[in-house]
């Protein structure tokens, strides 16, 4: 069926058969599929905002190896835009044939609250559930609130998976959640 339809099942959720994807969803947005050749010099921007957010300092070039290193195997790389303009991207691989994790989301902060986050998701979603994913799944940063009001909202409210981690340097606790009777510190991120 997969291939009679022009599916990979390996990892080829939106791409319709003989052409590069644009998913409409709503005036908000639009998703197609990351081409390096037109959208690398486009996304690299976004790209090193992205890690600045996550408070790491990446160089341009560093910013267009990630870009060809996000789309290789089983990882899909996204471009968003409103008109013709890119306005952000989306990163997702698959984990198996039913569960898709979306790996990164990103729009330009001057867009932000308009509901382009919402809209590229929802695209995203939709067209993977027409190929048969059941599960989404995301890793958030604890302290992005906004991030995690918009997940909570589009319905991500299940608690899957907890990341721990052991930092050798230390760092200011922004508050701290239980889980299980454990007390987990949240990271504060200025």
């Amino acid at each position: 069926w997969e291939q009679a339809n022009g599916i990979d099942p390996a990892h080829d959720w939106v791409k319709a058969p003989e052409e590069k994807t644009a998913l409409k969803y709503s005036a908000a947005a639009e998703l197609t599929e990351f081409s390096p050749e037109d959208d690398t010099e486009a996304l690299v921007p976004f790209v090193v905002s992205f890690w600045e957010t996550h408070h790491d300092a990446v160089a341009l070039q560093k910013a267009r190896d990630m870009l060809s290193r996000w789309t290789e195997g089983e990882h899909r790389l996204y471009v968003i835009r409103r008109g013709e303009q890119a306005v952000g991207f989306l990163r997702a691989h698959s984990s198996s044939p039913s569960v898709c994790w979306i790996d990164d989301l990103f729009v330009d902060a001057p867009l932000r609250g308009q509901g382009i986050a919402s809209a590229a998701i929802a695209q995203f979603e939709a067209a993977a559930a027409r190929q048969g994913v059941r599960s989404f799944c995301m890793e958030v940063v604890p302290d992005n609130l906004p991030a995690l009001r918009l997940y909570h909202r589009l319905g991500y409210t299940r608690l899957s998976l907890v990341t721990v981690r052991k930092d050798l340097d230390g760092f200011e606790t922004a508050r701290v959640e239980t889980i299980g009777g454990l007390p987990l510190r949240v990271r504060r991120f200025d």
